[in-house]
């Protein structure tokens, strides 16, 4: 058996955690090596030298105290995937055992420090995201900064199971604000301010390395009404 793992600091409460894990079909997609989810059926690509294994797995959650597991079996073999919080710090253990074992070395340190890296991303986007009613597509967010923009939008991502879509808002002040996002990055950032003053930025950058500069110096500060529109 093959067993990596790496730790973060996580300075989260348990139950910020717990709302994470508890949602794989949410999680999943922002794994390293993950190719689709269908049903309960997972399937991961782990590319090995001039070859793409492809593995498929059932997926089976269990929680303990301060912990969690993630278990996929599959013909292939098994992996397990365990989540302990201690103090500030959260560790996160990747274990393979079955076909092409020898070889899943570096695959399985890429799998455990990209999960704990998502993981840490998640639960400080549900931390701090500004106050958001959200129903059917549409609703309010209250407070809206530069610092707290990225994790609105990883929250809205995390909610979408990684799909693709376009969120639009305008501000209580006429701010109108578009944010597209394609394959968890971000392509397209524009804000209008009410004079049409348009910042436009084109990029594409990972959802997860998003950060407060991208936003520094635009006119967020604010209670946006919010629609997301799926692409």
């Amino acid at each position: 058996m093959k067993i990596k793992s790496c730790e973060v600091e996580l300075p989260h409460s348990w139950e910020s955690l717990q709302v994470i894990l508890s949602e794989p079909k949410k999680t999943l997609p922002f794994f390293p090596y993950f190719e689709s989810l269908h049903d309960d059926t997972v399937r991961f690509k782990v590319p090995r030298f001039i070859f793409d294994f492809g593995y498929e797995f059932k997926l089976a959650l269990g929680f303990r105290k301060n912990g969690a597991v993630y278990t996929f079996t599959g013909e292939k073999g098994v992996l397990t995937v365990t989540f302990e919080m201690e103090g500030n710090r959260l560790k996160v253990t990747a274990s393979w055992s079955g076909f092409g074992e020898l070889l899943m070395g570096k695959p399985l340190e890429n799998f455990a420090r990209g999960i704990a890296e998502a993981i840490k991303d998640f639960c400080s986007a549900q931390a701090t995201c500004p106050v958001l009613e959200l129903e059917s597509d549409e609703g309010v967010v209250h407070h809206v900064t530069p610092e707290s923009a990225p994790a609105l939008i990883k929250r809205i991502v995390w909610e979408l199971r990684g799909e693709d879509f376009v969120l639009e808002g305008v501000s209580e002040k006429g701010v109108r604000l578009s944010v597209t996002v394609r394959e968890g990055r971000l392509v397209r950032l524009t804000v209008r301010d009410p004079l049409n003053k348009e910042t436009v930025v084109e990029a594409d950058l990972p959802v997860l390395e998003i950060g407060p500069e991208l936003f520094e110096g635009l006119p967020l500060d604010d209670t946006f009404k919010i629609k997301v529109r799926r692409i």
